[in-house]
């Protein structure tokens, strides 16, 4: 898209707009889960994790299951970063349950799982080797994709990203139309006891999927609308969520709708270079995802800067009523991205991560693998290119 798309609809605008077949948002469907799993079939398998049934959020999923009538067989055996031999037991664990249905429950990577295990189970010759993009042939089996965390937007995502732990542990990602769950329900209660340090760390997220697609060259005007008021949704909720958790839930609905509408804006519009750079922080150092994202999002914004001025003009004004020429009002977009990210404690540096100069080569060379997130960056982003906006956050 021309540069000037952000204050009108070009002529030559065109694009395609996916999504799950239904959406659900509000606070305590979680209880409806039985009456979406119900009209698939009689038996159900719950994918989750250990932390999740310990604690009791599973709870209503399971109940809202039994009520309808579902026999539910529970495998709970997803981890943080789940590996493909993890999708490959939750795929065993279906068929000894002879599921019709799978809910998936938890953050990205419990929806993920879910989402794989169900393209295995409907195109078995992909068992053997399931990555790759537009290469499913047939959609999975139903789900039911329940977030617990206000991040990842996996519930509306036809992406499944894990390990390949055949060969090292490489992120692959199996992406195509046909692994979007059937059915997102989206409860923000679900989130309500998440800590402090997820909260913000998956928020930041959000921001982050809602203002690559905006700066993207391959953005459009209907998944701008949607990633820019998510990030007025961060903006004005993300500090309230993480310091009040349950006591704000005005802030934690937010959050919730924030992470889904950045995902739906993010699938149907575009991707830049900020995941591409944090990809060897979050590896190398076993950062969590939106910590490593959190440390450098300021400097692959400030990167783009000199191509993405009119965009960030107008998110300057839009979300922290920037005023004056262009330039001024795309610097004050920059720092407000700076104030939220340092007023809810995510603006450490890469050395506080254990990084070092010598490791500079490496994170660099890793974020220019990531290329379905570097060719529609508003810059091209080149090795030397990705190291010195590394070295800037060291």
């Amino acid at each position: 898209m021309t540069p000037d798309t952000h204050s009108g609809v070009p002529s030559t605008v065109s694009f395609d707009f996916q999504a799950p077949e239904h959406i659900q948002f509000g606070r305590g469907t979680a209880t409806e889960t039985g009456a979406y799993a119900s009209a698939y079939g009689e038996r159900a398998l719950l994918v989750t994790d250990p932390q999740l049934v310990e604690l009791g959020v599973i709870d209503p999923v399971v109940e809202s299951l039994a009520d309808a009538g579902l026999d539910v067989e529970l495998f709970d055996g997803v981890e943080p970063d789940p590996t493909l031999s993890v999708i490959r037991d939750g795929v065993a664990a279906a068929r000894e349950a002879e599921a019709d249905v799978l809910v998936g429950v938890g953050g990205g990577s419990s929806m993920d799982v879910a989402k794989g295990a169900a393209v295995i189970l409907a195109n078995p010759d992909l068992e053997a080797e399931p990555f790759g993009r537009g290469h499913v042939p047939e959609p999975g089996i139903p789900t039911v994709l329940l977030p617990t965390t206000a991040g990842s937007g996996a519930e509306v995502s036809p992406a499944v990203v894990v390990i390949d732990d055949r060969d090292g542990h490489e992120k692959k990602g199996i992406i195509d139309p046909n692994a979007f769950g059937t059915v997102a329900v989206v409860d923000p209660s679900l989130s309500d006891a998440l800590p402090p340090e997820i909260t913000r760390a998956t928020g930041i997220d959000v921001f982050a999927h809602a203002v690559g697609s905006v700066i993207s060259t391959t953005s459009n005007p209907v998944a701008d609308a949607l990633c820019t008021r998510a990030m007025e949704l961060v903006e004005g909720s993300l500090r309230a969520a993480t310091f009040h958790g349950a006591d704000a839930p005005t802030a934690r609905n937010a959050m919730a709708l924030a992470a889904m509408t950045a995902m739906l804006g993010r699938v149907n519009g575009g991707k830049a270079a900020i995941h591409a750079v944090a990809y060897g922080v979050q590896s190398i150092y076993d950062v969590p995802h939106g910590e490593a994202i959190a440390a450098v999002l300021p400097a692959v914004l400030e990167y783009n800067l000199p191509a993405a001025v009119p965009t960030y003009a107008t998110l300057g004004t839009r979300l922290y009523g920037a005023e004056g020429d262009a330039r001024s009002r795309a610097e004050t977009f920059l720092e407000g991205v700076r104030r939220l990210r340092s007023d809810v404690g995510l603006d450490a540096r890469l050395r506080e991560f254990g990084a070092t100069e010598d490791d500079l080569d490496e994170l660099a060379a890793m974020a220019i693998t990531s290329k379905r997130h570097l060719e529609a960056n508003p810059r091209s982003v080149s090795a030397d290119d990705a190291r010195a906006i590394l070295e800037s956050v060291l």
